[in-house]
């Protein structure tokens, strides 16, 4: 992410489309809806090559937006006990995070969908 950011940015902008459309978006399908919704999917082939890395992706964007929770569904993983918002700043820099984790994008995004 800090070493290619507008492509960081293009998917993140990506996902949020699709989960602003009523999308599923699971990682093996990713690049087809993308195509299917006329998006540009070269923005996003940086990370393309290794499908490992959707496990993290996935979450940093959770942390920073938890709607997202309503399109990306998650299985537990070892990840889950690595602190990913520290890992962040110490790699990348400032975050935008409103969640420091997935369980604490998971309980925002319950107390969001209970005042609808």
């Amino acid at each position: 992410m800090r070493l290619h950011p507008e492509a960081w940015q293009g998917l993140k902008a990506l996902v949020y489309r699709l989960c602003d459309e009523g999308e599923l978006v699971q990682r093996g399908a990713l690049y087809e809806l993308a195509r299917r919704h006329g998006l540009d999917v070269r923005l996003a082939s940086v990370y393309r090559r290794d499908h490992n890395l959707w496990s993290a992706l996935s979450r940093f964007m959770v942390m920073e937006r938890p709607s997202l929770l309503s399109a990306i569904a998650f299985r537990s993983t070892p990840l889950d006990e690595v602190d990913l918002a520290a890992y962040w700043r110490d790699i990348v820099g400032p975050d935008e995070f409103v969640a420091s984790s997935l369980s604490e994008a998971r309980e925002i995004w319950d107390v969001q969908r209970g005042a609808r």
